[in-house]
């Protein structure tokens, strides 16, 4: 589709001349725009073989030469055929054989000394905020029409012929909203709502779910959530609680039996205001680590710097990093961008009878953690057992128990695999998990998990109670 922004650059030339790539080069520093070039049709107004070869080979031109990708399009204006080079802004100053043009005003200009100098510099990129930046690669095409729709509240329907004024219109709602520019390039804060998987054009632009029970270094096991946005919210989510805090342990807070052991609705929020809040240009995934006592969402990105933890904790505004993202997802229903989220993260851990959440602010971080009861954790849940007659494992036995299982391989001169280890990491924080669970939840066969039972059991580190179907594994 044409851009309509009336403030974006247009050239019009007869005919494709060898001072058109100049012109399309200063029309991508200018920000993007279009080149209109006269059709070449006869008296029925069909194009004539000349105009279809130029819609051909003047996007590998401009691609080989400028390295951008241009858009064609054949459009009707003032009653005649006209062939558009759809110009996408350069995401930096670019030369054409080593100079540098700006079209403006209606004239392509050569820039040296002051200008070029100024063109050069990030603070001459009209200080464009990075969500607003276009993502030149991709187009509406590449986007998730389902999404779009749910956005837009329009529809197009992809296997018909398109009709040109409802695309007109997606893209000018898309535009309004920051999330496409004037030429129809996706923004990157349109790549992240509106791609099916953003981190191809924005490097780490996904949440990694690490579990570490009782101890720091790497993770037992883990996973990467990637899609949408909002698709990464809901995944998030549904993976911390259905995988992620099962594998602590049958946690039930104030004694209820069956509770999960942190309140959703807290943790959604948490997560949601993360994936909105982050700063992208960082390329580092938001990290969320699982821990037999607490819960942490880590992302990089802050409130303003002058907010301490008490103003964050009180009653305040929304200040968003992203505030297109933020207006985009208020739009959707998914967020109120009133600064309420802290709030309502502490007044669900309240009712719910947990710790408030625990905040931190670093230089160019925010962490929340959620505390879980560690005696929850720790403790057995098969019923008809009494949980006195089991020797319950200690935080301090947690950190020690490898150093244990190392010594013990190391006086009978056998080595611990890295199996072994997280084998142990996960009996230490519930013994009554078996073998199939475990081995799904590290990737390996049960053979290879039933052979680190018997290689620790042989050890002396661990040992069976009771029997096969009902009994658990104790760390000695």
């Amino acid at each position: 589709m044409a851009a309509t922004d009336s403030s974006l650059p247009i050239a019009r030339r007869s005919a494709w001349r060898d001072d058109c790539m100049e012109v399309v080069c200063g029309i991508a520093n200018a920000g993007g725009g279009r080149l209109v070039l006269d059709a070449d049709v006869d008296g029925r107004g069909v194009v004539k073989r000349k105009t279809n070869r130029l819609m051909k080979t003047i996007p590998s031109a401009v691609a080989a030469a400028l390295g951008l990708t241009c858009a064609m399009e054949l459009v009707l204006e003032e009653g005649r055929m006209c062939l558009e080079v759809v110009v996408p802004p350069a995401p930096e100053p670019i030369s054409y054989h080593g100079t540098f043009y700006l079209y403006q005003n209606g004239f392509n200009t050569v820039l040296d000394n002051e200008a070029l100098d100024r063109l050069l510099q990030p603070a001459a990129e009209t200080d464009m905020k990075w969500e607003t930046r276009p993502v030149i690669q991709a187009s509406l095409d590449d986007l998730n029409m389902g999404l779009v729709t749910r956005y837009t509240g329009a529809l197009r329907d992809t296997d018909i012929t398109t009709d040109l004024d409802e695309v007109a219109a997606i893209e000018e709602k898309l535009r309004r909203a920051g999330l496409m520019t004037g030429v129809g390039t996706p923004t990157n804060a349109g790549i992240l709502l509106l791609h099916d998987q953003p981190q191809r054009y924005i490097a780490g632009a996904t949440v990694r779910i690490g579990f570490f029970g009782g101890r720091a270094g790497s993770p037992i096991f883990e996973d990467e959530v990637t899609g949408s946005l909002i698709e990464q919210v809901h995944r998030t989510v549904e993976l911390i609680f259905d995988k992620y805090l099962a594998d602590t342990g049958p946690v039930q807070p104030r004694g209820t039996h069956g509770s999960p052991p942190l309140p959703r609705d807290a943790v959604h929020e948490a997560v949601l205001n993360a994936v909105a809040h982050k700063n992208y240009e960082s390329g580092t995934p938001i990290q969320v680590s699982v821990f037999a006592d607490r819960l942490c969402i880590d992302n990089v990105g802050r409130p303003p710097r002058t907010w301490t933890v008490t103003a964050l904790l009180g009653r305040h505004t929304s200040r968003p990093n992203n505030p297109n993202l933020v207006s985009a997802l208020r739009s959707l229903g998914i967020i109120d961008g009133w600064g309420n989220g802290v709030g309502a993260m502490r007044m669900e851990c309240i009712e719910a009878g947990l710790p408030e959440p625990i905040f931190e602010l670093r230089d160019d971080e925010t962490m929340v953690c959620f505390q879980m009861d560690e005696d929850s954790v720790m403790r057995t849940s098969l019923s008809g057992n009494d949980p006195a007659t089991h020797a319950s494992l200690t935080r301090s036995a947690l950190s020690d128990a490898h150093a244990m299982a190392r010594e013990a391989a190391l006086q009978h001169d056998i080595g611990l695999t890295a199996n072994d280890e997280k084998v142990l990491s996960m009996i230490d924080i519930d013994g009554r998990l078996t073998a199939p669970r475990i081995a799904k939840s590290l990737g390996v066969s049960e053979s290879t998990v039933r052979r680190s039972f018997r290689r620790l059991r042989d050890l002396g580190i661990i040992d069976r109670v009771g029997s096969d179907k009902a009994g658990f594994w104790r760390v000695l």
